[in-house]
């Protein structure tokens, strides 16, 4: 289940998850976030999500391209699992709570950090 939460924060997503830097999401030093936060990080996670798939894939059909090193490959692939974890525990605490724990959120903002630094976020989806 994505989370989507109408046409507003499909455009925040969209905003975040683009060349725009991804200032809005930065580590909480609370115990909780609430919804709103998480549904951000959440969509700016799907968008990076997809550059990320599209590098592992060219990657695979492309195996001498410099940036398909083993050691990007593992990150990327490290991150988004992270990420995914992060993502999915996020959507069912929204569906159960009015708080998420920062401990969650802030894995899933390290991911999107990660992603966006590594060579997936030159890859359709990421930008």
């Amino acid at each position: 289940m994505k989370i989507r939460y109408g046409m507003a924060t499909a455009l925040i997503a969209l905003s975040l998850g683009g060349c725009a830097t991804i200032t809005e999401l930065q580590q909480v030093a609370g115990t909780a976030v609430t919804p709103t936060q998480a549904i951000l990080a959440a969509n700016s996670f799907d968008a990076i999500e997809s550059g990320a798939t599209a590098f592992l894939s060219y990657c695979k059909s492309t195996p001498s391209d410099s940036t398909c090193s083993a050691a990007n490959r593992r990150e990327v692939i490290k991150d988004t699992r992270a990420g995914r974890a992060a993502r999915n525990q996020i959507e069912t605490y929204i569906q159960t709570s009015s708080s998420i724990p920062a401990a969650i959120y802030n894995t899933l903002v390290v991911a999107v950090t990660n992603l966006r630094a590594s060579p997936a976020a030159n890859y359709a989806g990421a930008k």
